[in-house]
């Protein structure tokens, strides 16, 4: 045989037999284990007798295989496991129904359950401990904006429809005591209705501060009409910014909306030792922040509590009267020419039906009483949605921050040493959420409300 053609053979040999060999099967690893939303820790303690395992892994798993590999042991299980698959299959869920009082160790274990034969690096093994009377007082937070922490309240005003909302805690968890959240946090999204990225930005500011157990977080998702389904509550267009019912046939106020969870917050039964509320919210959530601070009726039912009303670069602001601040001048003046510059949300005129029963003065001095903090940024960096063609917005000021300036210079001069307003400035930060609320100075701030 000739050199070359013996060289191919043997390559085509060699190339055959590799052919028949089995390919070893890639490493396969668990993303995230999560128990109700939160981490699931080695010896996690006061674990809900109904409770939730999520596994996110590395690559679609094989079901069979999964659960020829999954096991719960410890202790009786009051009810077959519920297992789901979801992500094509890369997320499994097991639902549990457990007994008090009891250790149980969930594992999983090395054997291939990746679709292609994929295995994991090592067994997952997690052990905890359930409730000793069926009561929560307290579990880890749900620190993460997705479905785990995506909650539904029922609400009645005219009509019922549901509310959907993100929350650190099972708020509604009636079986609940929650001994350790001395506070809430409520975070409004701004015109995007993007309340998880909100929920996101201030989760990240309370870890950061190291109170996310003893915060609870919320952030309610005012839907518009392509986001809802049946039986949700929507909003059309800003309406939800300024406190206006929801469209469709059921309705209630986003003020309203509010104020109901805060009620939960309120009671004693579930949250006994929280004794504070914070409404917060970034450009459009902090008109709805500004308006809220003196209409809603939770500081009145609730007057045990003490509320604080974070502003964060709202372009728009609620003027008691008619005058606004020249800011060639830093005086107060009544503007001419500009028809309609003082109906709602910019002055008491034309109010929406949530405000039917309170007259000007009575939300005025609310207003002014109430603890008011305006954040505002005064970086420089470009602010596409800023109005500057209508009149009612250019009274207000020249640019996001001096709108904000100027909103407490109002103040100052309108009612010097009366008014419960501060500001709190964030250095270099333009209109952007994310570094607002991930600044320095919310930290400062949030430490100062939260002592």
């Amino acid at each position: 045989m000739r050199p070359t053609l013996f060289v191919l053979a043997l390559l085509t040999m060699a190339l055959s037999g590799c052919s028949k060999e089995e390919t070893p099967a890639g490493a396969l690893t668990a993303l995230s284990i999560s128990l109700n939303g939160a981490t699931l820790a080695d010896g996690a303690q006061n674990v809900p007798t109904s409770a939730s395992i999520s596994v996110v892994f590395s690559a679609t798993i094989d079901p069979a295989s999964f659960e020829s590999e999954f096991s719960i042991t410890g202790g009786p299980l009051l009810a077959d496991p519920v297992l789901t698959y979801a992500n094509q299959t890369s997320k499994v869920t097991i639902e549990l129904e457990l007994d008090f009082e009891t250790t149980y160790t969930f594992r999983v274990g090395e054997g291939a359950i990746g679709k292609n034969g994929e295995r994991l690096g090592s067994a997952i093994m997690r052990s905890f401990t359930t409730l000793a009377d069926g009561i929560i007082h307290a579990l880890p937070p749900c620190t993460e904006a997705s479905d785990d922490c995506l909650q539904t309240v029922s609400l009645t005003a005219d009509g019922t429809a549901d509310l959907s909302f993100y929350a650190s805690y099972p708020i509604y968890e009636d079986q609940a005591e929650w001994l350790d959240l001395k506070a809430a946090v409520i975070v409004v999204h701004g015109v995007n209705r993007n309340a998880d990225d909100y929920f996101s930005y201030l989760m990240n500011a309370l870890q950061a501060g190291g109170v996310e157990d003893e915060v609870v977080l919320i952030a309610p998702h005012f839907k518009n009409a392509s986001e809802a389904v049946a039986g949700e509550f929507y909003w059309s267009g800003s309406d939800w910014r300024e406190g206006k019912d929801a469209a469709g046939s059921a309705s209630i106020s986003s003020f309203a909306a509010v104020d109901r969870l805060i009620d939960r917050l309120a009671d004693p039964a579930h949250f006994p030792v929280l004794e504070k509320i914070i409404v917060t919210g970034h450009s459009s959530g902090g008109l709805f922040t500004h308006l809220f601070a003196a209409a809603n009726q939770s500081a009145v039912d609730h007057p045990e509590l003490s509320f604080t009303y974070v502003v964060a670069n709202s372009q728009y602001f609620y003027y008691p009267d008619g005058r606004r601040v020249n800011e060639a001048t830093g005086q107060l003046y009544t503007p001419a020419g500009c028809t309609g510059y003082d109906l709602w949300p910019l002055g008491f005129e034309v109010v929406p039906p949530y405000l039917a029963g309170i007259d000007p003065a009575t939300y005025n001095d609310r207003f002014v009483d109430s603890e008011v903090v305006y954040l505002l940024g005064n970086g420089s960096g470009p602010d596409n949605t800023l109005n500057t063609s209508d009149c009612y917005a250019t009274l207000l000021g020249s640019s996001r921050y001096q709108r904000g300036e100027n909103m407490f210079l109002y103040l100052e001069l309108a009612y010097p040493g009366v008014h419960q307003h501060s500001r709190t400035i964030v250095e270099g930060i333009g209109h952007d959420g994310a570094a607002m609320y991930g600044s320095a100075a919310l930290q400062s701030l949030l430490q100062q409300l939260l002592d």
